[in-house]
């Protein structure tokens, strides 16, 4: 009992000492506190954008009962057209609209621009990419997505991805009807993020909202750099989740086949 009380200590130092010496911590270490020399060095910059942040706001709310249709309107707009990044808008959604409406109208606006987009892609065919799209930019990019299952698909939209890739995806062979929900999963994720972030940005003082993003930029250097293997376990849940569901519903039909034979 003594060597286990003795050895409890060390084993956990032990845990704590390998985090200490992974790279990948003190980098994300270095990046909050450059992010927050940053942040700190350009702060009336800062403050002076989150007024600008106040202004976009009224400006939305100033449609009134419309607000949310005018919001829902743009974000399906920079899909299909894409003048600016989603996850910009995702955050003013959190920030005007607060957290909880301003992800659901984000999601409602995400599934009826990305399904334009994919539809539009299946109709018109790769002719319509061309128009838009750098030849080189769509070949590289269609090497790297010669994806079949919608799962990986979906898993691809977990972290941000140019627009196009939208028409892209419209462009396999995968049914619309299993294709567009798993894309809408996929980057719904990332616009609840987003939102909750605007939503934190709007109920904190200024100096507190530069604290958070130094530590969001920190975080997000951090995930971009695992980025492919993040998609990775994500996948592989994914199938084992869908391997169990699998020998669920075997097991279930097992156990219903003797009643019915015992019923006839």
């Amino acid at each position: 009992m003594v060597e286990k009380t003795v050895k409890r200590p060390q084993l956990v130092w032990s845990r704590v000492s390998i985090i200490f010496r992974q790279r990948d911590f003190w980098l994300a270490l270095i990046a909050f506190g450059v992010v927050s020399t940053i942040f700190w060095l350009f702060s009336r910059q800062l403050i002076y954008v989150l007024h600008q942040g106040d202004i976009a706001r009224d400006w939305i709310l100033g449609f009134g009962f419309w607000a949310p249709l005018a919001y829902m309107g743009l974000f399906a707009m920079q899909i299909l057209v894409a003048p600016m990044p989603g996850q910009f808008l995702g955050v003013m959604s959190g920030y005007v609209f607060g957290i909880v409406l301003g992800s659901l109208y984000s999601i409602i606006a995400l599934s009826i621009g990305a399904g334009l987009a994919i539809y539009i892609a299946r109709r018109f065919g790769r002719p319509l990419l061309e128009r838009f799209v750098e030849a080189e930019q769509l070949r590289q990019w269609e090497r790297k997505l010669y994806m079949r299952s919608p799962v990986n698909w979906g898993l691809l939209f977990v972290f941000p991805v140019p627009d196009f890739v939208f028409y892209l995806a419209g462009l396999s062979s995968i049914p619309l009807i299993r294709l567009i929900p798993a894309i809408i999963a996929g980057r719904s994720i990332g616009l609840i993020f987003a939102g909750v972030a605007g939503g934190l940005t709007a109920q904190l003082p200024p100096e507190w909202v530069m604290v958070k993003w130094a530590f969001l930029s920190a975080v997000g250097l951090l995930l971009y750099r695992h980025e492919r293997r993040l998609r990775l376990y994500l996948l592989l849940a994914i199938r084992a989740l869908e391997r169990t569901t699998r020998r669920w519903q075997r097991k279930l039909a097992a156990n219903r086949l003797p009643q019915h034979e015992h019923l006839s």
